[in-house]
């Protein structure tokens, strides 16, 4: 019986590729919220960003995204050093479905005008293509939304041969900015 238990919560993809269990919940919870500007998971309020988004997204599993221990400046950094104690943090070349996305210099946090802001976002990978375009869901701009990254192509915003969207801009004020730009790190808060 604990057997089936462990499986059943196993965040894994299926024989059809196909996201089962804890994953495929997250990305349920977060396709719902897609459009919207209140982030409510089950009549439960969540802070109205990105790092509230990623929380309400990953409350159907029994994944805690912050740690008691954990220290920063706010819930994006304090997710991340959550995932870096654990040891969670992965290079950016083994991309899933179900890891974070962390950013710097999404916006001027500290309004010096310089881009010197770390840890101004996060965003759940929601799928990876073979020609590496990671397709993710976040909270930007007031509401939750969809975007892309291809770290193959960090400078630029299309594919010049087809116009395929290669990375979304990320930061616009000061100059538009691409999320393959501003990307930092990849954190795997799921077992698997």
């Amino acid at each position: 019986m604990l057997c089936t238990l462990a499986l059943a919560g196993c965040a894994t993809t299926g024989r059809s590729g196909r996201p089962t269990g804890s994953l495929q919940r997250i990305l349920d919870t977060a396709t719902s919220l897609l459009g919207q500007s209140k982030v409510t998971v089950n009549k439960r309020p969540y802070r109205a960003d990105c790092s509230g988004f990623v929380k309400a997204a990953f409350s159907p599993t029994n994944v805690q995204l912050i740690s008691a221990s954990a220290k920063g400046a706010s819930g994006t950094e304090l997710i991340y050093q959550t995932l870096r104690e654990r040891r969670r943090l992965r290079g950016p070349g083994s991309i899933r479905p179900g890891d974070l996305l962390f950013f710097h210099n999404t916006w001027d946090r500290n309004k010096n005008r310089l881009r010197d802001d770390q840890f101004t976002h996060v965003a759940l990978v929601s799928q990876v293509e073979p020609d590496g375009t990671v397709s993710y869901f976040h909270y930007a701009s007031g509401r939750v939304k969809r975007g892309v990254m291809n770290l193959r192509h960090r400078d630029e915003a299309r594919d010049p041969d087809t116009g395929k969207t290669w990375n979304s801009p990320l930061r616009v004020g000061g100059g538009r900015v691409l999320a393959g730009q501003l990307f930092f790190r990849v954190g795997r808060p799921l077992d698997r």
